[in-house]
């Protein structure tokens, strides 16, 4: 049987558009952007080069051989070659531009195996030869951006024939990606040959980032003006509040209970604004790791709240507002927006390196605020009304609040309506026919009331009497004790949604406070006593309590998802200790695989979908003083992207396989929609999002959804939508 062939590509351009700061197709769709170099490759030939320079027919004529064959087409964070190439293909070489289907991504690939996805790192951890050429910025700065004009050098930019000798370096750097990006190719080619989840879900997420999110423009253009006022009002409050310190005091108690354990506070005024709130803040006592350079950033965990004063935190909160992350998605947005409105290529499919989710770039979609006020909708109404910050600051408070609570509501079509899908609970679903808790399967199947059957367990009392507050409660526990989750993140967990214990829950705990304290140790529940006097330290013993409830009342329904994790972390250690054999936990399977020059520990889903653990070696729990944990080579959470040794753990890995079988469900559903005429714009952890057409409803989007692939007979699957005007949560 003959190989099929398969080509490598890689582009060489000019923009004035920055590529970070406006994506890929907004780039490439720009008058001025031109292709200058183009190198190609058939199987392992060598790479033939076209360039503004040499009009060379032999590439020329590959390049046609490419298209016409219809064979896979490779690249190197391939979503950036396939809008140059549709933008510019036919423009610059006169030829129909290969189809979408033709495209197939190695940065795809790096992210499968879990290993950095960069050329530069890819490359490194794979340990393959790529001979650098450490002039290859400049190159790029030299021949790829505009330069600012000086008064004994008046250009714009540098051309080809300005400087041809530079020029060649430059396509011989083109040449090396080409090189490298086969090599890569070659090193994961286990990967490359997986049917699942490749292909087919790779090619519908650039489908989906080619149609793009509409966006209400001319509600993004006030919303902006609006921000723009409103920080030169800041600003002046913020300086007079930095340059005339007062006092520092003690903060009420009270009101450091109610304030977060841990704020981060980050803004990114100019460097003499930065230089003044770090002077400041090194005045009030903040040292070492609180401060960076670049940006100011500033932790406040209590020891340091207590030496602030009310101005101090009014500063800190002033300062945080004007460079909230939130509120910059505003102009990111319209940054990123082309002219018919949408912003094209904000989904990374496969972006979560541990489970292969979607993640987003540019304007991030995946990590938009909640709402923070009553009425959002109402006020982004307000907003597209043209409301002045006096209008909307007197019906709902803070402006910068408003811009956040309404973020969603700015993805909105031009004309017709938004199909918005949501599964149901499905990594409360996932979890339980992953192992076989069919006890709590059959539950869904049913369609039982499981939020309020779970309450009824944590307070004791029939289902039908369950509150609102208890049925929260309840549902808290369905959704996130899956995953060996304890009592301080139960209660972090219910603090985000800003839940706090109902009067009547704290009169009810009060009888049970005796059992509870019984043989607790005060330090250790993090507290000088047991005793508690203030209707505060009552609400806080009420909340650790119900904490605690919840907890062992999940784990006494759920007993096979509890003992799950034990055994996926054993099996996980006997996988990595003994290479040649295969354990398997419910529908999960392990085993250590050789992939390229590294071994990982790999755990096989339903779907035929590998999770990969790079690396992963089995080491003493220094920690704990005794035991063994499972370390491996992945990016460090809260670390911005570095690299390094990462732990794990057997309730871990559930959460991981959990959220990797739900993605895989996720692609499933969104090839079914497609099928069926649907057009997914946007997808956002368990939600899908397309623009109406024809007589398309969302109750038949959230059938399509629930289209169950052989791989997942016996999971119950559900899904609730709508029909909106715009985005909403």
């Amino acid at each position: 049987m003959t190989t099929p062939d398969t080509y490598h590509l890689d582009y060489e351009t000019f923009s004035p558009e920055d590529l970070k700061s406006v994506g890929a197709f907004k780039y490439a769709a720009h008058p001025e952007t031109e292709i200058l170099v183009v190198a190609i490759a058939k199987n392992d030939e060598a790479p033939l080069v076209w360039s503004v320079l040499d009009d060379n027919i032999d590439a020329l004529m590959l390049l046609s051989e490419a298209v016409q064959s219809g064979a896979a087409i490779w690249a190197h964070n391939a979503q950036f070659e396939f809008a140059i190439t549709k933008h510019l293909f036919a423009k610059t070489f006169g030829m129909t531009p290969p189809a979408l289907t033709q495209w197939h991504c190695t940065a795809a690939l790096c992210r499968l195996a879990a290993i950095p996805s960069s050329l530069a790192g890819a490359g490194d951890f794979l340990e393959i030869p790529m001979p650098k050429d450490k002039d290859g910025v400049k190159l790029i700065q030299q021949f790829c951006c505009p330069r600012k004009p000086t008064k004994g050098d008046p250009r714009t930019r540098i051309h080809a024939a300005d400087a041809p000798d530079d020029f060649q370096r430059f396509i011989d750097y083109c040449v090396r990606d080409v090189e490298a990006e086969r090599l890569v190719h070659t090193a994961l080619g286990r990967l490359a040959k997986q049917s699942h989840p490749t292909t087919a879900h790779f090619h519908a997420d650039l489908r989906m980032n080619d149609r793009g999110i509409p966006l209400n423009i001319a509600a993004l253009c006030h919303a902006e003006s609006l921000i723009g006022e409103y920080t030169s009002r800041l600003i002046p409050i913020f300086q007079s509040q930095v340059a005339h310190p007062t006092e520092v005091i003690t903060l009420p108690v009270t009101k450091l209970r109610k304030a977060p354990k841990q704020v981060s506070i980050t803004a990114g005024f100019n460097p003499s604004q930065n230089e003044m709130m770090q002077c400041w803040l090194k005045s009030r006592g903040f040292t070492g790791k609180d401060l960076q350079a670049d940006t100011v950033t500033a932790w406040l965990t209590p020891p340091l709240v207590d030496r602030l004063t009310p101005e101090a935190v009014a500063a800190l909160t002033t300062y945080s507002l004007i460079g909230s992350a939130a509120v910059k998605k505003i102009p990111a947005m319209l940054q990123m927006a082309e002219e018919d409105g949408h912003v094209r290529g904000a989904l990374l499919i496969y972006g979560a390196e541990r489970t292969h989710r979607w993640t987003g770039k540019g304007i991030q979609p995946q990590n938009y605020a909640r709402p923070t006020i009553s009425f959002s909708d109402l006020a982004y109404a307000c907003v597209c009304a043209g409301a002045s910050i006096d209008e909307l600051e007197a019906l709902f408070g803070d402006l910068f609040q408003v811009m956040v609570s309404v973020i969603r509501n700015f993805i909105q079509p031009t004309t017709g309506m938004v199909l918005q899908a949501d599964y149901s609970a499905i990594e409360a679903r996932v979890a339980p026919w992953l192992v076989g808790e069919e006890r709590t399967l059959q539950k869904f199947r049913e369609n039982a009331p499981i939020y309020e059957i779970m309450a009824s367990m944590i307070f004791g009392k029939p289902v039908g009497e369950i509150t609102k507050d208890e049925r929260f409660i309840g549902k808290q526990a369905v959704l996130g004790c899956s995953y060996n989750m304890g009592r301080p993140k139960f209660r972090a967990t219910c603090e985000s949604y800003g839940f706090t214990p109902t009067p009547q829950m704290v009169a009810d705990y009060k009888p049970r406070h005796k059992a509870f304290i019984d043989g607790k140790d005060p330090k250790a529940m993090g507290w000088k006593t047991l005793d508690p006097q203030t209707p505060e330290e009552w609400a806080n013993f009420c909340y650790d309590d119900l904490a605690d409830r919840a907890v062992s009342s999940w784990r006494k329904a759920n007993p096979i998802v509890v003992n799950s994790w034990r055994q996926l972390d054993d099996a996980a250690k006997a996988a990595i200790n003994t290479p040649t054999t295969m354990h398997t936990v419910g529908k999960l399977t392990l085993a250590t695989i050789p992939i390229a020059n590294f071994t990982a520990l790999c755990i096989k889903l339903p779907s035929g979908h590998y999770l990969m653990y790079p690396k992963a070696e089995v080491v003493p729990n220094e920690s704990k003083g005794w035991g063994t944990q499972i370390r491996f080579w992945g990016v460090i959470p809260n670390t911005g992207g570095t690299w390094g040794w990462c732990y794990t753990y057997g309730g871990k890995l559930l959460e991981n396989c959990t959220q990797a079988c739900a993605g895989d469900i996720m692609r499933e559903g969104m090839l079914a929609a497609e099928g069926a005429g649907y057009k997914p714009f946007m997808l956002v952890h368990d939600e899908m999002l397309c623009t109406q057409e024809g007589g398309q409803t969302h109750e038949e989007l959230c059938q399509l959804l629930c289209t169950m692939p052989k791989w997942a007979e016996g999971l119950p699957l559900a899904a609730e939508g709508s029909t909106i005007e715009h985005y909403k949560k």
